[in-house]
């Protein structure tokens, strides 16, 4: 669960409330990450008044605190290990194995003309093998030092566990990589002249030490039509049934790789080159054209052989298994045309009025060509929660750098952050199928105000916010 695990978020019934986050955003120039230090929670947290609800596992979790500009900023090593290796599920459990990137791997090389392959092994998803995949895998796997730090998670945890066992937990540590020069976004809590960032949102922080790359897997084959009849598969056994043990591969069951992938709000993450991958085929598949076909549905976490490893998957069961889509390559991050918006609530923000303001970020919901920018990002929308005394609004401004036009929408809050959520997500589920519109089709169902927009300062934008708001 690593990958939507993030801090200052609320959550309910697993999943997060993505409208709900805590924090405003920030903008870093880094010029060099690994010149910092160590901290603990405790130590930091207390200055911005954020509550660890007295567990000694939070008050001890390691933060990792650097200087900018004069402004001093402190991250969650946990955040750190999500936002840079825990991008999906296979990743994560790999990220706790000794070596275990080359786990994920049969074959990887690269030549001096920056030509890499990477053959990856059966434990990676069908559903994973993307060409952004490959190239993060890439630029993780040949970069020394990111795969230096990669590892250190796996060796600073079991040599903490050796040394000095522990009932309440053990703190994740990871070596921090040398990374110079790079522009981070994160959201967080600001006090005095300290920030604290509880979510990493994005960087171009990569640059992989290759120019091409040949991605290969068993699910990319060769296909060879024929004009058989398609085969039947029929299963019908006993789900209970007994099980040999095998240590022989492809004589054993296997984890399903065709696994349902849960999409979440993304770390996007800019190359500061982006290399060509040309997907390789070492396998063929036979596609008989027949008429009749039928196919079982598989439950649980593996498909079905007559013998089986003790570290397998077993047929049947019923929780399936799942990934998240939980990283996003990009030319260019965080460039969505949204700066004089955010500019407008950092003037907001020092209002006396206003108690507090959280900002993040959501992706609009697909279904129409409005859900995407000319350019093929997908079209996100910023949303401000702001409070005050006489109660909290949200402000929703979508991103339109496109030059599209559309209003900036208020909504008040109805004190219950699922119900938020819900309204929210419908609002921006009608505005994607009316083609970019507020329309009052569907407005006149909810409370709102709509706020068109001028050629006008911040400060000049700020005095109308305020006026819809009451102070």
């Amino acid at each position: 669960m690593l990958p939507i695990l993030k801090i200052g978020v609320p959550y309910q019934d697993g999943m997060p409330l993505i409208t709900q986050k805590v924090g405003t955003l920030f903008e870093v120039r880094v010029s060099n990450f690994k010149n910092g230090r160590t901290s603990k929670a405790i130590d930091v947290c207390r200055n911005f008044n954020y509550f660890l609800h007295k567990k000694p596992e939070l008050m001890m979790q390691n933060m990792w605190s650097f200087k900018s500009d004069e402004i001093i900023y402190h991250i969650p090593q946990t955040e750190i290990i999500r936002a840079l290796f825990a991008v999906n599920k296979t990743m994560s459990n790999a990220l706790f194995r000794p070596n275990g990137l080359d786990f994920l791997v049969n074959r990887v090389s690269m030549n001096k003309d920056q030509l890499a392959t990477i053959d990856f092994s059966e434990e990676v998803p069908n559903s994973v093998v993307t060409d952004d995949f490959a190239r993060y895998f890439g630029w993780i796997f040949f970069h020394p030092e990111m795969k230096k730090s990669y590892s250190s998670v796996q060796s600073n945890l079991y040599g903490e566990m050796a040394s000095s066992p522990q009932s309440k937990g053990i703190q994740m540590e990871v070596v921090i990589p040398k990374m110079k020069d790079f522009q981070l976004t994160g959201r967080g809590l600001k006090q005095n002249n300290e920030i604290l960032i509880l979510e990493w949102i994005g960087s171009d922080i990569a640059n992989p030490p290759f120019r091409e790359l040949e991605l290969r897997h068993k699910s990319i084959k060769k296909r060879i039509y024929s004009s058989d009849q398609r085969k039947m598969r029929i299963s019908n056994k006993d789900k209970n049934g007994e099980y040999e043990l095998n240590e022989n591969n492809g004589e054993r069951s296997r984890e399903d790789t065709n696994q349902p992938v849960i999409e979440t709000d993304p770390t996007q993450i800019a190359f500061r080159h982006k290399p060509i991958v040309n997907r390789v085929s070492n396998y063929e598949q036979k596609v008989n054209q027949g008429e009749d076909y039928i196919s079982n549905v598989g439950q649980g976490g593996g498909t079905q052989r007559s013998t089986v490893a003790v570290d397998e998957a077993l047929f049947g069961g019923n929780i399936k298994p799942i990934e998240f889509k939980n990283i996003e390559i990009v030319d260019t991050y965080m460039n969505y045309g949204l700066e004089k918006f955010l500019m407008m609530l950092n003037y907001l923000s020092e209002e006396k009025e206003i108690l507090s303001v959280s900002v993040n970020f959501v992706y609009l919901p697909l279904g129409r060509k409005f859900s995407y920018l000319p350019d093929g990002r997908r079209r996100v929308c910023a949303i401000a929660r702001v409070s005050t005394i006489k109660g909290s609004k949200y402000i929703l401004e979508v991103g339109v750098s496109d030059n599209r036009f559309l209003s900036t929408l208020i909504v008040p809050s109805t004190s219950a952050l699922n119900e938020d959520e819900k309204i929210i997500k419908e609002l921006l589920k009608r505005l994607v199928y009316a083609s970019g519109s507020w329309s009052n089709v569907f407005l006149y169902k909810y409370r709102h105000e709509r706020l068109k927009h001028f050629q006008e300062s911040s400060k000049q934008w700020v005095k109308r916010i305020k006026r819809i708001l009451s102070i």
